[in-house]
């Protein structure tokens, strides 16, 4: 079965993530943080060979697949595909993601929202979403789940068996991914802006390997 690497990159700061703000398909330009930060995992990766790179059509990830890959000595195509958009949230795209999510742990009787978000998983969490979108717009998570997984078979097709493929992702499809590797709850840590993790993809399957 044909299996190859994927080197997820979560896109690089931008003023709705400064703002602490959901953004699915909502675009703000990185800022000049999320930039510098974005060449350094360019310099990370810059022995890494990539047979393919991908990126939502978001500015943020073009944007952040654009940098890592210019300094690049032999250059890799940048492809953009819809279907690796983050999800879509909505009425609730730019709004305080703090607040939406405390408003959910009061409502449901939890302690925290710590408490909460431990007891929801990747899916759960945009399902919340969707069943309390006043506009009736958001995305739910299998709705979410089946769309993104339409673009990483289209990248499966793309790159070689045993081949690597850069894409550029947000931290909802990051903790997804992590949820399915694992089974458990991605640390904060690796979801932030401009970490890197690395997980072996063989059919519709994930393996992790690496995160930084």
């Amino acid at each position: 079965m044909k299996s190859i690497t994927l080197h997820l990159v979560v896109a690089g700061a931008t003023y709705f993530t400064q703002l602490d703000r959901f953004q699915g398909w909502s675009g703000t330009p990185l800022t000049t943080a999320g930039e510098q930060a974005t060449a350094a995992v360019a310099q990370q990766l810059a022995s890494t060979t990539f047979d393919t790179a991908f990126a939502s059509d978001a500015s943020r990830a073009v944007q952040t697949a654009r940098i890592i890959l210019g300094s690049r000595a032999q250059p890799v195509k940048l492809r953009t595909l819809v279907a690796l958009r983050a999800p879509f949230y909505g009425g609730f795209e730019g709004t305080e993601c703090a607040a939406v999510w405390s408003g959910f742990a009061t409502k449901l009787g939890y302690p925290s929202v710590a408490a909460f978000a431990a007891d929801q998983t990747p899916s759960e969490l945009q399902t919340l979403l969707h069943d309390h979108d006043a506009d009736g717009l958001a995305e739910s998570g299998n709705e979410f789940w089946d769309r993104y997984q339409d673009g990483l078979q289209q990248v499966m097709t793309a790159t070689p068996d045993r081949g690597n493929a850069l894409i550029i992702v947000d931290s909802a499809p990051l903790r997804a991914i992590y949820y399915l590797a694992t089974g458990k709850r991605a640390p904060q840590q690796i979801l932030t802006t401009s970490t890197i993790t690395t997980v072996a993809y063989t059919g519709d399957k994930f393996a992790l390997q690496t995160t930084k």
